[in-house]
């Protein structure tokens, strides 16, 4: 039994055996409490990794080799497990909402003035060495809309953050992501209208904890087909875990692409594929796609054998179509999907996209894998953000991407 087995696990697994796919059920179990927003929190990829072990022992899917589902690797990453406390003058923001921590930032407790800069006083910033432990920079790009004078304002950002926490005001929509170092000091961006805007004073708690070498893991498992070749499904399972008291729910990146995985997996159990189907559950995508990366360094198969890789990373919508993702490298692959598509009439527009080093396709075609990446166009606007959430995901259109590969596969 594997170590990631000895967690204990709270839930039940749904059979599907003459049954339609149940895409919402797997949604709701990894978009739960429980599984902390997949991070590194409280164990939060790992205890997503431990359900999908389970999943793939009772889908009955084999292991590769002595892996017993499990690829372990490390990783560095920065986490935020300690409740953060934002005030302006007095008035509390909500984390999530009204501010998000920079995921590089570094710790900072105290009370701060604040220094409002623009292009022009910056530099005089860099000389005034009594401002320094006592003082938050503050820098209001919210009105700007031309692209160069936000670049500048980046430029100019990069240099002081060196030298100054940083209070980054936008009226552009909040995200978050995943660091693996820290920073010298933190950024904080705030939204534009959680804002007085004669602020003098800010009150902050906020403390990080950075990991080293912190194990974690890819998920991976075999529908064994007729041939020696392999044909592999991928998507990501972790995602953002939590900033403090905040959760990062991540239904539709990538909870949805993983319960299109997991939907698959189980409908190849029950048949004799002419290729292996091989099922990849990637860990620290949001880290910078490092366990597929890891995985196509370290591979468990020989990879010249995979006859294509399919990788689905948000797919819980669909209502504008879908997107492919090195289409143009794989045009045959892609008209295919466009025929069968017509045939099904299952989504309104395929939109045709280049490479790009946007998920965990990518490291497989750096190493002549022919591989694609779906998505789904239209519906929610959540993304990296805490509304992301499995009761506003619609899952109106997976059942149609699944009967859309079924098919494609079959083809190839």
């Amino acid at each position: 039994m594997s170590k990631y087995l000895l967690l204990p696990f709270l839930f039940i697994s749904i059979h599907f055996s003459g049954q339609k796919p149940n895409f919402s059920y797997y949604v709701d179990t990894l978009c739960s409490d429980y599984f902390k927003g997949r991070g590194y929190v409280d164990n939060g990829h790992l205890k997503a990794a431990n359900f999908l072990v389970n999943e793939f022992e009772k889908i009955n899917l084999e292991p590769l080799g002595k892996t017993n589902y499990i690829q372990s690797f490390k990783i560095d990453v920065n986490t935020f497990p300690y409740k953060i406390d934002l005030k302006l003058d007095g008035h509390k923001l909500i984390p999530g909402k009204d501010f998000m921590i920079d995921p590089h930032s570094c710790a900072i407790d105290g009370s701060f003035k604040v220094i409002k800069t623009n292009l022009k006083n910056w530099k005089s910033l860099l000389n005034s060495k009594s401002l320094y432990n006592q003082s938050i920079v503050s820098i209001d790009v919210s009105n700007i809309t031309n692209r160069d004078t936000i670049s500048l304002y980046n430029e100019v950002k990069n240099i002081l953050k060196n030298h100054f926490p940083i209070f980054w005001i936008t009226s552009n929509k909040l995200q978050w992501s995943v660091a693996d170092y820290v920073s010298k000091f933190p950024i904080i961006n705030i939204n534009r209208e959680a804002l007085n805007n004669n602020f003098k004073e800010v009150d902050i708690h906020l403390q990080n904890k950075f990991i080293n070498d912190l194990n974690t893991q890819n998920v991976i498992g075999k529908a064994k087909g007729k041939g020696r070749k392999s044909i592999i499904i991928s998507a990501h399972y972790d995602h953002l875990g939590m900033m403090g008291d905040v959760k990062f729910p991540g239904a539709n990146d990538n909870a949805s692409g993983i319960s299109l995985l997991l939907n698959l997996a189980t409908y190849y159990s029950k048949i004799k594929s002419k290729y292996n189907i091989i099922f990849i559950c990637f860990g620290a995508e949001e880290a910078g796609l490092k366990g597929s990366k890891y995985f196509t360094n370290n591979p468990l198969i020989d990879l010249k054998k995979v006859q294509f890789l399919i990788n689905l990373d948000i797919v819980g919508t669909g209502e504008d179509g879908i997107a492919i993702v090195n289409a143009l490298e794989q045009e045959k692959a892609a008209k295919q999907i466009g025929k069968i598509n017509s045939q099904l009439n299952a989504f309104k527009k395929i939109k045709i996209r280049g490479q790009a080093p946007n998920s965990d396709h990518y490291w497989f075609s750096v190493k002549k894998v022919p591989s694609i990446f779906i998505y789904t166009m239209g519906g929610i606007k959540a993304y990296h953000d805490p509304f992301d959430k499995s009761e506003t995901l619609p899952l109106n259109k997976i059942e149609d991407l699944y009967n859309l590969l079924i098919e494609f596969i079959g083809e190839i």
